[in-house]
């Protein structure tokens, strides 16, 4: 019997260590999961102002070509001269855009007045018939 209350006492010894080993484990897991979240929200915090920074950047481009777009600081012209160019290459295709537009809708009137033509000429057919 004795034999069996030193290995009963080893095992509960055992249990007891490894319980608390499990708890040190889930405290470090715990800990890591911590930092880990932190990381992550700071990491959203820096992408956030990285998208404040570019805005910005955007917003100072914009108001530095239109108090400089016909006097550019020479390190800025090439950048401004691409930057007219775009913008007259996008006027061109709203203007293509704005005619294919009307041409669309002109055709479409069009099409709805031959509609109406082709109705009063089958009404004028029927009627004809009737009399």
């Amino acid at each position: 019997m004795a034999n069996f209350e030193s290995v009963k006492d080893k095992v509960l010894a055992t249990a007891g260590k490894v319980a608390d080993k499990t708890v040190e484990i889930a405290k470090v897991a715990g800990d890591k999961a911590k930092l880990a979240g932190r990381i992550t929200k700071l990491k959203t915090e820096i992408a956030m102002e990285k998208d404040s920074v570019r805005k910005n950047y955007i917003e100072i481009g914009k108001k530095y070509h239109e108090l400089h777009k016909d006097n550019p600081h020479p390190e800025m012209k090439q950048a401004m001269e691409e930057v007219n160019l775009s913008h007259e290459v996008i006027a061109k295709k709203q203007a293509e855009a704005d005619k294919l537009k009307k041409e669309l809708s002109d055709s479409a009137e069009e099409a709805v007045e031959h509609v109406k033509e082709t109705v009063e000429e089958v009404v004028d057919k029927v009627t004809k018939e009737d009399e």
